[in-house]
C-alpha cells in the first residue's frame, strides 16, 4: 500500500499533543515541588524542558499492516523530522483496492 501522507500528517500533530502534555505535566509537578519546597526543584527547573516531537528518535519501523518484519538498531535510528523527509521521497505505487489504515 502507498504511504498515506495524511496519515503521517495526522501521527505529528498527535505527537506533538503527546510533547505538549508531558510538558504540562512537568510544569504541574514543578509548581507542586515548589509549593511544597522540595530541594530539588532547581534541578528540575533546568532540566524540565520537553524536546520538540520532531527530534524525537524513531527507534524501530514496521511497514505494512501487520507486518511481520521490522527494521531496527543503530542504522534505522531517525529523528522524526527526518523521516518524515525521507517519506517525501520514497516511491510508492498503488496495488489493487486502496483503504486508508490510519484511523479517523
Amino acid at each position: 500500500m502507498p504511504i498515506d501522507m495524511f496519515c503521517l500528517v495526522k501521527l505529528s500533530g498527535n505527537l506533538a499533543r503527546v510533547e505538549d502534555r508531558l510538558q504540562l505535566m512537568v510544569n504541574e509537578y514543578n509548581a507542586t515541588s515548589i509549593q511544597s519546597g522540595r530541594q530539588q526543584y532547581l534541578s528540575l527547573k533546568l532540566n524540565s524542558k520537553i524536546p520538540n516531537h520532531m527530534s524525537w528518535i524513531v527507534k524501530m519501523w514496521h511497514f505494512g499492516k501487520d507486518a511481520l518484519t521490522s527494521y531496527s538498531g543503530e542504522k534505522f535510528d531517525m529523528s522524526w523530522e527526518d523521516s518524515l523527509n525521507v517519506f517525501h521521497h520514497i516511491y510508492s505505487k498503488e496495488y489493487g483496492k486502496k483503504e486508508n489504515e490510519c484511523k479517523k
